[in-house]
Order: C-alpha cells, then sequence, then structure tokens
C-alpha cells in the first residue's frame, strides 16, 4: 500500500482498523522523514509491549515495514545574480532540481544555468505565479531590491507555498519585512517556523560563494532534521 503526504492510499493491506493505524503511521514517517517498523496486535487483549492495541477480534501480531520515498527536492531561486549562481550550482550538485526567477535575461540564461530545470525571466510575481508550488519546493530570495524581494517573499506566503524560505537580508532588514508583512495584514503564524531570513548557517560567511554554502547548508540541515551545529542567522528562529 503506498500513503501520500495527503493521506491518499493506493492499495490496501487487510481494510479496517488495521488500514487506520498504518495510514496514521505512515503519515507520521513521511513528517518525520524516517522510515520505520510498526507492530499491531489485532485483539484487545493479551497485546506485546511494543505493538499497538485494537478492537480487532482476528488474533495476532501484525508487523509492517514503513518504508519513506521523497520526491527529488526543488529549489525555486529568485536572483540569479552573484549570490544566486552559487547557490543554484551549489543546489545541482546536491541533486536538487533548480527553477531561476530574475528580471535579466543575462543573470537568468541556460548559459548560466544549463541544468535548470526551468528559467522564467520578467516580472518576479509574475513569474512566480506561474509555478505551480509542491511539497517538495524550497524557496530561496537573493534577488537584493528591497521592494523585489518583499514582493517575492509576500507572494509566497500569501500564495500558501508550504514549503522553507529563506531570505538574503541583513537582520535589520529581516525586521522590517517581518512588520511590513503584519501591517498589511498577513499572518505570519503558519510560515513563521519555515522563513529563514536572514538566510543561511552563521559561519562567518563573506564572498558570495560562501554564503551559498551557508544557504545551502541550512537547507540540507532542515530536509535532514539536524540539529544545527551552529546558531542560525534568522530573526524567526529564536
Amino acid at each position: 500500500m503506498a500513503v501520500s503526504s495527503t493521506g491518499s492510499k493506493y492499495g490496501t493491506i487487510g481494510g479496517g482498523e488495521l488500514e487506520a493505524i498504518l495510514v496514521r503511521e505512515a503519515l507520521s514517517a513521511i513528517e518525520e522523514s524516517r522510515p520505520r517498523r510498526v507492530k499491531v496486535a489485532l485483539r484487545p487483549e493479551n497485546v506485546p509491549e511494543d505493538a499497538i492495541k485494537t478492537k480487532m477480534l482476528c488474533g495476532g501480531v501484525v508487523e509492517v515495514f514503513i518504508n519513506v520515498i521523497n520526491p527529488k527536492p526543488r529549489l525555486i531561486l529568485i536572483g540569479a545574480g552573484h549570490v544566486g549562481k552559487p547557490l543554484g550550482d551549489l543546489a545541482n550538485i546536491l541533486g536538487f532540481r533548480v527553477v531561476i526567477v530574475d528580471r535579466d535575461p543575462g543573470l537568468a540564461s541556460r548559459e548560466r544555468y544549463p541544468y535548470a530545470e526551468s528559467i522564467l525571466v520578467g516580472d518576479i510575481v509574475e513569474e512566480l505565479s506561474k509555478i505551480e508550488f509542491t511539497d517538495s519546493d524550497f524557496a530561496a530570495i537573493v534577488y537584493g531590491e528591497v521592494e523585489t524581494d518583499y514582493s517575492a517573499l509576500k507572494h509566497l506566503i500569501t500564495r500558501g507555498f508550504r514549503g522553507h524560505i529563506w531570505a538574503l537580508c541583513s537582520k535589520r532588514r529581516a525586521q522590517w519585512i517581518l512588520e511590513r508583512l503584519v501591517a498589511e495584514g498577513v499572518n505570519l503564524e503558519s510560515v513563521k517556523s519555515r522563513l529563514h531570513m536572514p538566510a543561511g548557517l552563521d559561519i562567518g560567511s563573506e564572498t558570495p560563494e560562501e554564503i551559498a554554502v551557508s544557504i545551502m547548508a541550512e537547507i540540507i540541515c532542515e530536509i535532514r532534521k539536524c540539529t544545527k551545529p551552529v546558531k542560525s542567522l534568522s530573526l524567526t528562529s529564536t
């Protein structure tokens, strides 16, 4: 039986209470991004300590292995300039699909990003509106112009972007952006834990390449559910 992150299931593995339990356990495994073994007792009595109790009367204990198959992650890279180029290169090396969004066709080109899944050139918000977001998406806003960065972030949040978002900015600008979003009626509660601004881990980055490494390291950390070895720069992480 296959279970999607939305709870949809394909095939069956017994039906009834057993199947409902396994769907619930599968969703938990997807959330944690970790496989697991589950024991289910098909009886309400004499239940082993490591098994889930049920009201079933079939008898016996079923052991099920739940594997997690994650889709290939996709990085939506908003800004194809100094930081965008090494960030896109790193993402490609690490097996991410990469989408490039920028106003400048000289920067957002197939020559600079031969590996890109797609390259969108034009008004940032208009181009973002053409993308069908998925649960395996991450976004990095590294365009570098205040209003463009703000508009891109607001668009992602209000459109219900479900992944984590990284915004390259100073702490002062990050605070200003957060305050402006709230003033304009944007509810940040559902996105706060997924919003990373300033973007990246605090590794003392100076060059565009080093900044790209710090951002990519934090993206990987979020995917792997790691304990950050160094402090995050993000105001929203405290």
